[in-house]
């Protein structure tokens, strides 16, 4: 297990859910489970929130805290790397990622094995982070501006590209890639679910950002979230 792999795995054993429980509302979930046909396994599944739209759904995991919550929702998810799945050739025909495939390391093992357990045809779909809206200033904007830069970056930059994937995944059909624009606004609590659920946040640094954001915000807040869902087929 590499360094960031455990880095992640802590993170998430300490906060279980915290993923879903930020994101769910936005309906990126429910947009990605329609994108999944036939036999369909997940990487980094979490705690389950996308294996429990599609039925039959294998997902895998490197946090035992957040594959505990999933096997909880009645899922059916195994520990395990993307780096080396534990899974027969062919024994799939779509993976699918929702907010990982960017953050993890040796991103061309990862897509020799997508390769290996997709039956020919088969088709790979991610939801990739992205950022704030090109315009306006809500609260995505403020917490961008008031993070501390220089902060611990994951995972290879082909992985977040149009352009790169053509090169990670050469000899596949051309990617697809769509713009997603997610709204989450809501109530302040509602919002910091997801901000504050960043990766690139210590306790002290937290608790600061979360005051000033109060601050300028109040009881509600704007926040919209680009992301793509990027698709290409063995």
């Amino acid at each position: 297990m590499t360094e960031t792999e455990r880095f992640l795995r802590a993170f998430h054993d300490a906060r279980p859910g915290s993923t879903a429980r930020a994101l769910e509302r936005a309906g990126s979930y429910d947009r990605l489970a329609a994108r999944c046909t036939g036999r369909v396994l997940e990487l980094a599944c979490g705690d389950g929130p996308l294996l429990a739209r599609v039925p039959g759904a294998i997902g895998i995991d490197l946090s035992p805290g957040e594959l505990a919550l999933a096997r909880e929702r009645g899922c059916q998810a195994v520990e395990g790397r993307a780096q080396a799945l534990p899974f027969a050739v062919g024994s799939f025909d779509t993976v699918a990622c929702h907010l990982a495939f960017m953050l993890f390391d040796d991103v061309e093992r990862v897509v020799a094995e997508l390769r290996r357990v997709l039956a020919p045809g088969g088709r790979f779909v991610a939801v990739l982070g992205g950022g704030p809206t090109a315009e306006g200033h809500d609260a995505f904007h403020a917490f961008l501006e008031l993070l501390p830069k220089g902060g611990r970056r994951f995972g290879d930059p082909r992985a977040k590209s149009e352009a790169g994937w053509r090169q990670l995944f050469a000899g596949w059909s051309e990617p697809v890639f769509e713009r997603w624009e997610l709204d989450l606004s809501g109530s302040f609590d509602e919002v910091w679910r997801f901000l504050g659920a960043s990766y690139e946040l210590s306790a002290g640094v937290s608790e600061g950002i979360r005051a000033e954001l109060a601050r300028l915000f109040g009881e509600t807040a704007p926040c919209k979230v680009v992301v793509f869902c990027a698709s290409v087929r063995r």
